[in-house]
């Protein structure tokens, strides 16, 4: 790729270079297969990690030994899932290596259980290392860019750098970048990824002392040299065991649990795991069939009858059913669905403005109580528990308090006595994994709060969305893609957790077709 800027002025500049704009360009570049416009589009690609294509999720800052938290067939839509599937099969041999040499005993342990169906390519009911599909976008980008460009359809521009400002003139937009560059664009598409996770304690990324290592952000640099040096704080230490606390049980908490346990250096210097969560309840994973069988979501089918409904109305009937569900022991993998299925179904009586509600205000909040994790995953928790080194908290982080001695130990708020309580055991070793700041909130990262300020994008109801039109756009020529779509309608489906592969698919695709449009008009009407 080359990196260097040809020229300052540019067509379309994508911000951002994950699988949101991986896809939009993938979906584009189709279009233009298909009935390519007489004008050659020119295409800049910004991103202050040199990793492009890929993102935080699917790229090498999360490795290559972190598993999937849903089944493949679960995870990718058709068409794209058996076009993945036939990428697989013919590069699974280097694929698999890659993955055995990054991973450990865990890694080791799941090639051993799979090894009849990896060779069989039974791939779908697999929880594969999420970084095959960051290779498979990867070259799929690169291998439809090279093709456009040979036929003189396109061009396209790479820049590493970060871009620290947006301005709007006319029909134009400069974007200032952080090496002093400019690049002043027609179109602008926005594709941040989510929202980054909230510093809980101090304000660097990576904090250590002789007594602790706290960890922020996992994936900066990237895992890998994260627990590379959390290897070199433990052996340091070789007198005694030490206990580590991770804050959050989502899925980035699930995968750090995980992590921890697969690297064999690391599990066996380290006493207790325990995690911080505010519900004390770790996602699930284990489907209870009898169960699932006898379970009714009656306060939801309660409301099959009414023509009109609120939104407040469908929530309040879930979060019963859910309740109800909780009451008899029944976890999320068995009730999801059944859940899922009955809100689903109700949200056509809404009208536009409840529907919207919807998006800003439930969906999310729903989902926090639907959460379920692969069996790899729940298995770590069970083992720990059997050799009595598993801890769950229910509560919300308060803080990290330095004793008399100079070690530390973890304060926080308990959600049942709504008091604040200090942990029995003291801790050595945390990882922040408490999910995403808001678009409200002081940390929001610069350009987005530049973007705010100049109106350019405003955020909607959900805090972690920006407003947007059909178009996808938050202001003339200023579309949004990816995670920063939560709380919108399109096509009358309402978007309140854009992360899901599949929704990024499909919104990308809308995105796509109205870049598409806009361009072949305009060619058009000259």
């Amino acid at each position: 790729m080359d990196f260097e800027n040809k020229t300052n002025h540019t067509d379309i500049t994508f911000i951002g270079s994950g699988i949101s704009s991986s896809f939009t360009i993938l979906h584009f570049l189709d279009r233009l297969k298909t009935k390519s416009i007489s004008k050659k589009i020119s295409i800049t690609i910004i991103d202050k990690y040199p990793e492009f294509y890929t993102g935080i999720p699917y790229g090498v800052r999360s490795g290559f030994s972190v598993l999937l938290i849903t089944s493949l067939k679960n995870f990718l839509p058709e068409p794209e899932l058996s076009k993945f599937i036939k990428w697989l099969n013919v590069n699974k041999e280097w694929l698999l290596e890659e993955f055995r040499l990054d991973g450990g005993v865990l890694s080791a342990e799941w090639l051993s259980k799979h090894e009849d169906k990896l060779k069989n390519n039974e791939w779908e009911d697999l929880f594969i290392p999420r970084r095959f599909f960051g290779c498979y976008i990867d070259q799929k980008t690169k291998k439809y860019i090279k093709e456009a460009e040979e036929k003189d359809t396109i061009t396209v521009n790479f820049i590493n750098a970060e871009v620290v400002d947006i301005d709007r003139s006319d029909t134009m937009y400069s974007l200032s970048l952080g090496n002093d560059q400019e690049i002043i664009s027609e179109k602008v598409v926005l594709s941040l990824g989510s929202l980054p996770t909230m510093h809980l304690w101090k304000k660097e990324d990576l904090i250590t002392d002789d007594h602790l290592f706290f960890v922020n952000n996992p994936y900066k640099p990237c895992l890998k040299e994260v627990l590379a040096k959390l290897e070199t704080f433990l052996e340091d230490k070789p007198e005694k065991k030490l206990n580590a606390l991770i804050v959050g049980a989502n899925a980035s908490g699930l995968e750090m649990l995980y992590k921890l346990n697969d690297n064999g250096n690391i599990k066996s210097k380290i006493n207790k795991f325990t995690l911080l969560s505010t519900q004390g309840l770790s996602p699930d994973s284990i489907v209870d069939e009898e169960g699932k069988k006898k379970y009714c979501p009656k306060n939801l089918l309660a409301l099959a009858d009414h023509q009109s409904l609120t939104a407040k109305q469908i929530a309040d009937a879930t979060y019963k059913d859910l309740d109800l569900a909780d009451e008899i022991h029944l976890g999320a993998a068995s009730t999801v669905d059944i859940i899922s299925q009955a809100f689903g179904s109700l949200l056509k009586k809404l009208d536009r403005e409840e529907l919207k509600k919807f998006a800003c205000l439930y969906g999310n909040d729903i989902g926090r109580r639907q959460r379920c994790a692969g069996y790899h995953y729940s298995k770590t928790i069970e083992v720990l528990k059997e050799e009595s080194r598993f801890d769950h908290i229910a509560g919300r982080f308060v803080d990290i308090k330095k004793n008399s001695d100079n070690m530390y130990s973890l304060e926080y708020l308990d959600t049942k006595s709504g008091a604040n309580k200090i942990s029995e055991n003291s801790v050595q070793v945390v990882f922040n994994c408490i999910g995403s700041t808001n678009l409200t909130a002081s940390d929001v990262p610069q350009l987005l709060k530049k973007t705010i300020e100049k109106k350019l994008c405003v955020p909607n109801e959900s805090k972690i969305g920006f407003e947007v039109n059909e178009s996808l756009e938050a202001s003339s020529n200023l579309h949004i893609v990816g995670p920063l779509l939560a709380g919108n309608i399109f096509e009358g489906k309402a978007v309140w957790h854009a992360e899901h592969c599949g929704r990024i698919i499909w919104l990308s695709n809308v995105l796509a077709d109205k870049i598409y449009n806009c361009f072949n008009e305009k060619v058009v009407k000259e």
